[in-house]
């Protein structure tokens, strides 16, 4: 059991520092000169409604598995989402004591592994990742809220300047223009308004790749059961959240307690640690 929860914190952790791109100089202009008014796009597309940026907090129950270049593993978890303020997965493999967590705040992210009473914090601008420049936390955050945009209009992706909309018939297909280091599409399903796919690819190779399904109610919100994130890069990993009892009941989110009895660690030790 000890065995199956390290290689499981193991393998979120690697998800979690490939999906955590370094920012580009691009990413650090201000956001206006980011993000340019993309309003006379966003008029006619459905997914773009009140209802589909409202969501401000999300909590649920998570059934995850992961699959990293070829080895399966299956934890138990939580997912808490607050906007604005972080992201939390809580591993509990019993589904009772949490065994370790990752979080994803605005600023940075943070691994902390109980087992071992070990942590390590690292900024975005500091993860060692493989260039995917754009992944960030703004761009982590849409991923788990379901959502292309922010609520005043502006795209989630850093360094994005264009988007070309195309009608599929039954969805809008939305692509991003210009020479920036990755590229997206967004596939948006014109009943429910609702995003159900976003690809982002790179001209080196690396890849992301998010599904949304099985759309229910969260209160009034339409919202995906099933989660699955695909990432290629010096690493195959797929990542599938199976939400339950999903809330959007207003809660407060604060980052786990390190007291003096937790040791940080550097990055790199702290991967040796829980192989």
């Amino acid at each position: 059991m000890v065995q199956n929860i390290k290689k499981g914190i193991f393998a979120l952790l690697t998800f979690a520092l490939l999906l955590a791109g370094c920012k580009s100089k691009e990413a650090m202009q201000s956001q206006e000169e980011e993000t340019p008014d993309i309003s006379s796009i966003i008029a006619v597309l459905p997914a773009v409604t009140p209802d589909t940026v409202a969501l401000q907090h999300l909590s649920g129950n998570a059934n995850i598995r992961l699959n990293v270049s070829g080895s399966n593993i299956s934890l138990k978890g939580k997912l808490r989402v607050k906007r604005g303020e972080g992201v939390q997965i809580s591993i509990t493999p019993l589904g009772l004591i949490e065994a370790a967590c990752i979080e994803f705040m605005p600023n940075s992210i943070r691994f902390i592994n109980k087992l071992t009473k070990t942590y390590t914090e690292v900024p975005y601008s500091e993860a060692k990742a493989i260039g995917l420049s754009g992944i960030n936390y703004r761009v982590i955050e849409g991923i788990f809220l379901d959502y292309a945009f922010l609520p005043d209009g502006r795209i989630a992706c850093q360094g994005v300047k264009e988007l070309v909309a195309q009608d599929k018939g039954d969805s809008y297909h939305l692509a991003t223009k210009g020479n920036t280091a990755m590229q997206y599409n967004f596939t948006v399903d014109k009943e429910s308004g609702m995003l159900v796919s976003c690809n982002g690819y790179s001209s080196s190779g690396e890849s992301i790749k998010c599904d949304y399904s099985d759309f229910g109610k969260i209160g009034d919100i339409l919202f995906p059961n099933d989660i699955s994130i695909n990432f290629k890069g010096d690493a195959v990993i797929k990542l599938d959240f199976g939400l339950s009892k999903a809330s959007n009941k207003p809660f407060s989110l604060s980052t786990r307690n390190i007291n003096s009895s937790y040791r940080k660690q550097s990055v790199g030790d702290f991967i040796k640690s829980i192989k």
